[in-house]
């Protein structure tokens, strides 16, 4: 399997299960929000969302399983600041998504106000979407660019 579908079917793999953790966490707490749009950004329904999260996940698992004998291929971090920066903008990037998806659960109000103090924009639902998308592609760059592990599986 080439190294940069691998890395497409691994970040819709994550992505997909992260999109449909989100709306399962607004099912059980909010269950009349789920006819609501996921984002200004994005207008499909958040239920709807949801089920193509899960399907899309769903499918990258099984190709990849398919393909390689496992969902994740194990890869060395090449070194710099390129590789270095995209993981860190990965992670940083699901950590910011994360805390925002809490704020929609536990106070919604506030996703129409700006993200902090200093500036008018961008706003908390912007900064969510906007956040869960950049890290889609930081992660697919970063899994796209990482040494394929050798000691079993697809090498490419």
């Amino acid at each position: 399997m080439r190294q940069a579908f691998r890395a497409t079917l691994e970040t819709v793999l994550v992505h997909g299960l992260l999109g449909w953790l989100y709306v399962a966490a607004v099912a059980a707490a909010r269950p009349s929000a789920l006819s609501v749009p996921i984002s200004s950004l994005l207008p499909v329904r958040r239920d709807t969302f949801g089920t193509a999260c899960f399907a899309l996940s769903a499918l990258a698992a099984t190709l990849l399983h398919t393909a390689t004998g496992r969902w994740w291929q194990r890869t060395a971090p090449r070194p710099g600041a390129g590789p270095a920066l995209l993981r860190t903008g990965t992670v940083h990037g699901l950590l910011v998504w994360a805390y925002l998806c809490v704020n929609s659960l536990t106070h919604p109000e506030t996703l129409a106000r700006p993200l902090t103090h200093f500036a008018d924009a961008p706003r908390e639902g912007q900064t969510a979407s906007w956040a869960f998308a950049v890290t889609a592609l930081t992660l697919l760059l970063a899994r796209a660019q990482a040494r394929p592990d050798r000691s079993g599986g697809d090498p490419a």
